[in-house]
């Protein structure tokens, strides 16, 4: 102890004596570490704000982020080869090289870091594939959103990359003479397409009218008035092609869009999935593949011949199956453009390379569909974004892959957002609770890629503000960006922010009920239909029962509020009805079995009285056996 205290002494004394310099070392080692953090700091927010520098300047990160960290990747995700960053406009486009619109990228820098510190390893990248025209579409079917609304949309989306509208009216149009009865009585009025419609124009945002014209005709066909153009008595899916007045019907249509669409240079006339096809007596005598391109051509002849300036478009799922032979008999390449869908990750399965060699033979030009909603669930209410961005960029790739393939390319990419999967279906999630989701697709398709570079402008036009979150989301942790962007201010942002609380309360009613129903021994339907319980236990299992009952029943009354400035109350009805009511009902049944169950203070002996519907699957009680045996 001494020779430690006279050490311990000793080094005192002498720092003591040499107190100057190193209070000096100390003032040099602290503004070197200000500098250093300052540097660091700088590095970022130039690698984030400065999207116009690629090249040797600025090597900025340029993978796709699926989820995870800014440069990280799941397991099983990784990225395509395409996402690199976008020439700055005034580069020279003939400085890649050739005509090819990709490029190779100069040597990896400290950006192209994973977590860890290791280096990418994947190859060079190609230059970012960016759609000339990138339309966001929007499903209007059965639920009007308020035009006040859709303004902001369309404001939003110019603002987030978009070029255009494809604009699928439905029943929302207000048709009128013959077609009067085929709009909803909440349809919008003419006045209010005109005014949507110069909305669109302000923004300069091209208009694409979208109208059925084969199947999904149930708008028309479910009326008794045009009952008799259906291709199968009993279903109102498809319409008969072999009849003149279903091609009256197709033009009284097309006419009364165009007349409200004058400026449009296209009009899509939706074909896909046309289930019912060749079955009525005057089709069966005709081959299937006749039937179809038969019809398209009639469809496609009579836009083209009364509105000589416009394209028509088809969804293509249809065509992938035909003989090249038979398209090039019907000269469809000359007389429509294919919108190639597919709203999964991978683009390649649902369309091979041998359909895109037979498309590129036929068609000049073609266009591509993703989607930022309605396309994984059809009873979902909020959208997996980590898929659909996952879908949209697994699509720049498939474009930049085949577009070199079409003598005009690609022309674009419409990402759709579908409301209902047909006319009789209910619900799936809505234009506001999928906004993030149309932003990240949108700015990703818009940029060629998706990275932590865009979080700022994603921030910004989400109306984020001082609750902008301060890292990149991960889409793996965060896959419907709840986490990330639930106090940010978009429009529509109160009902998003509502389907987080009813996942919560949904899966806790869910819980819940499982427990009472199925897991505990005491409010089983066999208890129920018996009567038989024991009160105490009953008292056990509804304790969180008012609580759950009454957190449901408050998001019935939230959902109206936050929807109040997006639908009109049918369309809020119905949500509620589909997504809220049925579990009210459940719980208030569980609530009324409870009290049944409580009531009963004597309880007979077993065994219990068989239940006599058992007997039509042959389970019978002892009783009735022995009432049907013979007669010693």
């Amino acid at each position: 102890m001494t020779i430690a205290g006279h050490y311990a002494g000793w080094v005192t004394h002498t720092v003591w004596r040499k107190k100057s310099t190193v209070l000096a070392l100390v003032i040099v080692s602290v503004i070197l570490v200000v500098c250093l953090q300052y540097n660091v700091a700088g590095s970022q927010e130039r690698d984030e704000n400065d999207l116009s520098k690629v090249g040797g300047d600025v090597q900025q990160d340029k993978r796709t982020l699926l989820g995870g960290n800014a440069m990280g990747y799941s397991a099983g995700n990784q990225p395509p080869n395409t996402m690199g960053f976008p020439p700055s406009p005034q580069q020279d486009k003939s400085a890649l090289g050739d005509d090819s619109p990709y490029r190779e990228e100069p040597g990896q820098s400290l950006n192209d870091r994973n977590m860890d510190g290791s280096m990418f390893n994947d190859g060079p990248s190609r230059a970012p594939y960016v759609p000339k025209k990138r339309l966001i579409h929007l499903d209007l079917k059965g639920a009007p959103p308020k035009i006040s609304y859709l303004k902001k949309i369309l404001k939003l989306s110019k603002d987030l990359g978009a070029t255009g509208v494809l604009l699928e009216w439905e029943d929302m149009f207000p048709w009128s003479g013959i077609l009067k009865n085929v709009a909803a009585t909440n349809a919008y009025t003419r006045e209010e397409v005109v005014e949507l419609l110069d909305s669109a124009k302000q923004n300069n945002l091209d208009v694409i009218p979208l109208i059925q014209t084969f199947g999904h005709v149930e708008l028309a066909l479910k009326l008794k008035e045009f009952q008799h153009l259906r291709e199968v008595p009993e279903s109102a899916q498809a319409l008969c092609p072999s009849l003149n007045a279903s091609i009256d019907f197709i033009q009284t249509m097309i006419d009364q869009v165009m007349e409200l669409h004058p400026d449009t240079n296209y009009l899509h006339i939706g074909c896909d999935e046309v289930f019912q096809m060749g079955e009525c007596s005057r089709c069966k005598t005709q081959p299937r593949d006749s039937l179809f391109l038969g019809h398209i051509a009639k469809v496609a002849g009579i836009v083209r011949s009364r509105h000589p300036k416009v394209t028509p478009i088809i969804w293509d799922d249809m065509l992938r199956h035909l003989p090249p032979s038979s398209l090039e008999q019907y000269r469809i390449g000359e007389l429509v453009e294919p919108m190639v869908w597919v709203y999964a990750e991978d683009v390649y399965r649902f369309v091979p390379l041998l359909i895109w060699e037979k498309y590129a033979a036929l068609f000049p030009t073609v266009w591509a569909a993703s989607a930022f909603k309605g396309a994984f669930g059809e009873t979902l209410y909020i959208p997996n974004v980590k898929r659909h961005l996952d879908n949209n960029l697994r699509w720049l790739e498939v474009m930049a892959n085949e577009g070199p393939k079409f003598k005009n390319g690609f022309q674009g990419i419409a990402v759709t957002g579908w409301q209902r999967y047909d006319h009789f279906s209910v619900l799936c999630e809505l234009l506001p609770a999928a906004i993030p989701s149309l932003a990240v697709t949108l700015v990703a398709t818009s940029h060629g890629y998706m990275n932590a570079s865009l979080r700022t402008k994603l921030n910004t036009h989400l109306n984020c503000g001082v609750f902008a979150p301060s890292s990149y989301f991960n889409l793996n942790s965060d896959p419907f960006l709840w986490d990330t962007y639930s106090r940010c201010t978009f429009p529509g942002h109160s009902f998003f922010k509502l389907t987080s609380r009813l996942n919560t309360a949904q899966k806790e009613a869910d819980e819940l009920i499982t427990m009472i129903r199925k897991q505990k021994g005491w409010m089983t339907k066999f208890n129920v239909r018996h009567n038989f319980s024991t009160p105490l236990r009953v008292e056990e299992l509804m304790q969180d029962e008012p609580r759950v009952y009454h957190t449901i029943t408050s998001l019935a009354r939230s959902a109206k509020d936050s929807l109040s400035d997006v639908f009109d109350m049918d369309t809020i009805s119905e949500w509620v009805e589909q997504n809220i009511y049925p579990t009210i009902l459940e719980l208030e049944e569980i609530q009324r079995d409870a009290q049944a169950l409580k009531a009963r203070t004597v309880w007979p002996r077993r065994p219990l009285p068989t239940l006599k519907d058992l007997s039509r699957l042959g389970v019978q009680s002892s009783d009735d056996d022995e009432s049907q045996m013979p007669p010693v």
